[in-house]
């Protein structure tokens, strides 16, 4: 069940350039630790973004090459718990691309957090 949810624009903030690899890569990169910091957790799980690469149009930065819209950054948690039975329940922050704010959470994507190995990446915790 996801407990709690953070959403924002993507590419809010850039005032200068154009979405490109370099910044791509840097928002994939500041997105991971915001999202630690937003849910004090260091179980992160990105979803692979889908990038749209626009051939016909490029810069001094290479070529544009777009995220979706809205970064989303939530919570799952589980009561179950997989490795330790002292632990009440698990937890994981998962993060995701689309293209208009949650909810709903698009469909291929559902797919894809339902395909996240929980079990393996989650942390366990005690009330």
């Amino acid at each position: 069940m996801i407990t709690s949810i953070h959403q924002e624009i993507t590419y809010d903030g850039l005032l200068e350039g154009y979405p490109c690899e370099k910044v791509n890569t840097m928002i994939l990169h500041n997105t991971k630790i915001k999202a630690g910091n937003l849910f004090f957790m260091d179980e992160i799980y990105m979803i692979e973004p889908f990038i749209k690469v626009n051939r016909n149009q490029s810069g001094s930065f290479g070529k544009m090459m777009e995220l979706p819209m809205v970064t989303c950054m939530a919570t799952l948690m589980c009561r179950d718990v997989f490795r330790d039975q002292d632990k009440h329940f698990s937890a994981l922050t998962v993060i995701w691309f689309q293209d208009q704010y949650a909810f709903p959470i698009q469909e291929n994507i559902l797919e894809k957090i339902t395909a996240v190995p929980f079990k393996e990446v989650c942390r366990e915790f005690d009330y």
